[in-house]
């Protein structure tokens, strides 16, 4: 799905409620850079962020994530969340149960955090009430926020956009570790993705060899289609060695209409697939509605076995971080393995 940008809407009445729970919930002599008043001054550290540079001491105890792709990376990390914030409001006060509630990387979560609501609109009462010592998020989901969410605890925003457009969690797990005094272990995790690759690319050489080329499309199948070429999926894909192929004239993730799949030259469709409606598993929903479809349906590659809908949860751009890659390399050859298996 292509990026939001969240319309602010916050009352006067409401923001000024917030700043009223925030100055009560905190005392007043609390600097941003003084969280940590045991802790000595040789570890304190400026780290560079998407909004400027904030002081950070120590290893921050009790850490909010604000977003699904934050919560990936501190997890890579080997920090827990006290709070957190998911793609949608999914009306969970506290994630008592992570790994059933939390989609994918919810297995890797020990502890029990507060719910946070939507990622783009996270709740800044429950925030204040967690009293967290780091706030970490996205800059293009929280940056109106930014300066009440600094009145609750530091808070640092981060992308991991490069210049190209393509979001890579390379681009920011540093900055992420550095604020979480987690340096080494993001060298660990930056280290380990070729060999990642490596192990991946072995079992798909057969699929490689004989269907190389591969479109990706993002879709609901009810009223947008997507190209996703720069999909977390496209990315891992092209570094394996496949070609990713776009309908002539399209660049990047750009929306295109159904009439044009059939006309795209490629040897396997992987749809990433999500539904309005629901917040688990469309692919099921999108592959019944695909079989119905009749332009679909009739595409040789259709026939033939080789269209695979995966949820664009996680297989799309709305997790993106080291423990995504990890889930879909591993899932990769399973799925793919099956174009050879049926020829």
């Amino acid at each position: 799905m292509p990026k939001l940008h969240r319309y602010l809407s916050w009352s006067i009445l409401g923001i000024f409620t917030v700043i009223l729970i925030v100055a009560c919930g905190r005392p007043s002599n609390f600097p941003e850079s003084d969280r940590s008043t045991a802790t000595s001054v040789e570890s304190c550290r400026l780290v560079s962020h998407e909004m400027g540079e904030t002081e950070i001491c120590g290893e921050p105890q009790k850490v909010a994530a604000l977003s699904p792709h934050i919560l990936d990376s501190i997890l890579a990390l080997g920090v827990q969340p006290v709070a957190y914030a998911e793609t949608k409001d999914l009306n969970i006060q506290t994630y008592d149960n992570p790994a059933s509630q939390i989609p994918y990387i919810g297995k890797w979560v020990t502890t029990q955090p507060i719910g946070l609501g939507d990622r783009k609109s996270p709740s800044l009462e429950r925030l204040t009430l967690v009293q967290p010592d780091l706030i970490l998020g996205e800059k293009w989901l929280n940056k109106d926020e930014y300066p009440l969410l600094t009145q609750i605890a530091p808070t640092l925003l981060f992308s991991d956009e490069r210049a190209d457009g393509q979001q890579v969690w390379q681009q920011d797990i540093e900055g992420i570790a550095q604020a979480l005094g987690r340096e080494a272990q993001a060298e660990e995790l930056l280290a380990a993705f070729d060999p990642q690759i490596a192990q991946a690319r072995a079992p798909l050489q057969p699929v490689l060899q004989t269907y190389p080329r591969v479109l990706l499309i993002g879709s609901n199948l009810t009223t947008h289609v997507y190209s996703q070429p720069e999909s977390t999926t496209g990315r891992l894909l092209k570094a394996i060695g496949f070609e990713i192929v776009q309908s002539p004239g399209i660049q990047g993730n750009a929306e295109i209409s159904w009439e044009i799949l059939p006309k795209i030259e490629t040897d396997i469709i992987l749809v990433l697939s999500w539904n309005n409606d629901s917040f688990s598993h469309p692919e099921a929903i999108l592959q019944e509605k695909w079989a119905k479809n009749s332009l679909l349906n009739s595409m040789p590659v259709f026939q033939q076995g080789r269209v695979y809908f995966v949820d664009y949860q996680l297989w799309g751009s709305n997790i993106r971080g080291p423990l995504t890659d990890r889930l879909i390399l591993e899932a990769l050859p399973d799925l793919l393995l099956n174009s050879i298996e049926s020829k």
